[in-house]
C-alpha cells in the first residue's frame, strides 16, 4: 500500500490505468482488513472506468466481508454484466469464508450461502467446524 500512497492520479491520463491502480490498491486494503479504504478505492476505480468488472468484483467482496450479502450480490451481478466470470465471484466468496477469523461470522456466511443455493455452495459445508467429542 505504501507504494501507492503517493499516486498522483491527476497526472495519469489513461482511465484504464487509473482504474487498475485503484482496484489493486483497494485489494491490498481489503487484504489488510481496511474495508473503508478498499471501498473508497473501488468506487474511484469505477468512476474512472465503469466498463471494467474488476472494481465491481472488489465491491462485491468487500460487502461479503461486511456481511452485507444482498449488496455483495448486487455488485457481483454488476461485475458479471461487465464480463466477469461467475466462477470468479464464487472464488471471492470462498476466500471470505476461508479467511474469516470469527467462527460466528464464518457460520453466518455459510448459512447464507447454503440457504441461497445448497448445491452451488456445497463447498461451504467443508468450512463448518465440527463439535469436538467429549470423552
Amino acid at each position: 500500500m505504501q507504494l501507492t500512497n503517493n499516486l498522483q492520479l491527476d497526472k495519469i491520463k489513461e482511465n484504464k490505468l487509473k482504474s487498475a491502480l485503484l482496484t489493486t490498491r483497494g485489494g491490498a486494503f481489503r487484504d489488510f482488513g481496511k474495508l473503508d479504504e478498499a471501498e473508497n478505492c473501488a468506487r474511484q476505480a469505477i468512476k474512472h472506468l465503469q466498463k471494467s468488472h474488476h472494481p465491481y468484483t472488489l465491491m462485491g467482496a468487500i460487502c461479503f466481508e461486511r456481511h452485507q450479502y444482498s449488496d455483495g450480490e448486487y455488485w457481483f451481478q454488476e461485475a458479471i454484466k461487465r464480463g466477469a466470470n461467475p466462477r470468479d465471484m464464487d472464488s471471492e466468496i470462498k476466500r471470505v469464508v476461508k479467511n474469516a477469523n470469527d467462527e460466528n461470522k464464518r457460520q453466518q456466511v455459510i448459512n447464507y450461502l447454503l440457504n441461497k443455493d445448497s448445491q452451488r455452495y456445497a463447498w461451504a459445508k467443508s468450512y463448518i467446524k465440527k463439535p469436538k467429542n467429549k470423552i
